[in-house]
């Protein structure tokens, strides 16, 4: 093979080769979508709590319970992470109860809860997290109503991002350049004898 075609196709084999590596990271992904549509999640729900779907995918809303039971109820919204990452979201909380205190808003992490509200603050209140996960990690969202009285609260979940496995298609790229530089060997092998006698002449 001559010397100057081979300088041509090895940069387009490791072009190829790199758009695949760069395959392998994980992603973000942003909003409820792909793999983190409302119907790949899990609903619990206890009492006459609800989950709010309708807005997705740009957000989704859960609501606690308020069905008189003076009864501590979960609503929870949960899912498994395809992958290690950040996730990260905006909430906006909100109560017909007393106090925020009795119907408290946060995150879920592998059965864990991680409240964002305040107790002794606003009937409103909002705000931004993010926190790590791995592999397999169950993660989601719950909103508690600790005496299922009085008047239920609702929490808005929006701007959500999570770590999400990249698709094929990069990988596709890759195979096509590899494929490409094969086909190029060839020709060369069918007239590459004609072709180097007027390089190594040249």
């Amino acid at each position: 093979m001559p010397r100057s075609l081979a300088k041509t196709i090895a940069p387009i084999a490791l072009a190829g080769a790199t758009l695949g590596l760069a395959a392998n990271p994980a992603q973000a992904l942003t909003q409820f979508a792909g793999d983190y549509a409302p119907a790949n999640w899990t609903q619990s729900i206890q009492g006459d709590g609800f989950i709010n779907t309708g807005g997705a995918p740009a957000s989704i809303s859960l609501s606690g319970a308020d069905d008189g039971t003076e009864t501590n109820q979960n609503t929870d919204f949960t899912i498994a992470a395809p992958t290690a990452g950040t996730v990260s979201f905006d909430w906006a909380f909100s109560t017909d109860d007393w106090l925020p205190g009795f119907d408290p808003f946060g995150y879920l992490l592998n059965g864990a809860f991680t409240q964002l509200t305040i107790d002794d603050s606003s009937l409103t209140q909002s705000g931004s997290v993010s926190f790590s996960v791995l592999a397999g990690d169950v993660f989601g969202f719950r909103q508690n109503s600790s005496d299922s009285i009085f008047g239920r609260a609702s929490t808005t979940i929006s701007n959500f991002t999570a770590p999400a496995v990249p698709g094929p298609l990069p990988l596709l790229g890759a195979g096509a350049a590899f494929g490409w530089s094969r086909q190029l060997r060839k020709r060369i092998g069918t007239s590459g004898s004609v072709k180097s006698a007027a390089v190594l002449e040249g």
